[in-house]
């Protein structure tokens, strides 16, 4: 179907449309993240596992989506360099928000807050390691890829 590949868009439409269209994406994204953090914090942890694989399918596949696209293309992010050091930070940093997260929800489920401090401890490890060897092994892709684009582009001239 021909009327598909055909392109009625200037350049200078062509790069409002993509700005327009990720714009969309990043408010669906945020959207998302909010409806399952909200739905979890007022449902708790029983009723809101069931409730939200709606809204977590959808960011689940936003997110790998996103991460791949960018690891393809050799694009880490605008202002943060793939350094150890700031990638342990942001995991670390992550692992306490969702840590602090759970310990409330735990409180007001349980109503203990030594319950609540023993998950804060639990998630923040669990957390911190498991994103720490993400983000590390998702950097080192990085470096790899930008590397071949780089000898490719190289090769090219």
């Amino acid at each position: 179907m021909k009327w598909f590949q055909k392109n009625n868009l200037d350049e200078m439409q062509e790069l409002k449309l993509l700005k327009i269209e990720s714009k969309g994406f990043w408010i669906g994204f945020y959207a998302l993240f909010l409806s399952i953090v909200v739905q979890a914090f007022l449902y708790g942890p029983g009723k809101a596992g069931d409730m939200l694989v709606g809204e977590f399918v959808p960011f689940l596949c936003m997110g790998v989506y996103l991460v791949g696209g960018c690891l393809r293309n050799g694009i880490w992010d605008r202002r943060l360099k793939a350094t150890p050091a700031v990638n342990i930070g942001f995991s670390l940093l992550a692992a306490a928000a969702t840590a602090l997260f759970n310990a409330i929800v735990s409180y007001r489920t349980y109503q203990s807050v030594s319950g609540a401090v023993a998950v804060f401890i639990v998630y923040f490890f669990v957390v911190g390691v498991v994103l720490s060897v993400t983000i590390c092994t998702c950097s080192a892709l990085y470096h790899r890829r930008k590397r071949r684009l780089e000898e490719a582009y190289d090769d090219e001239k």
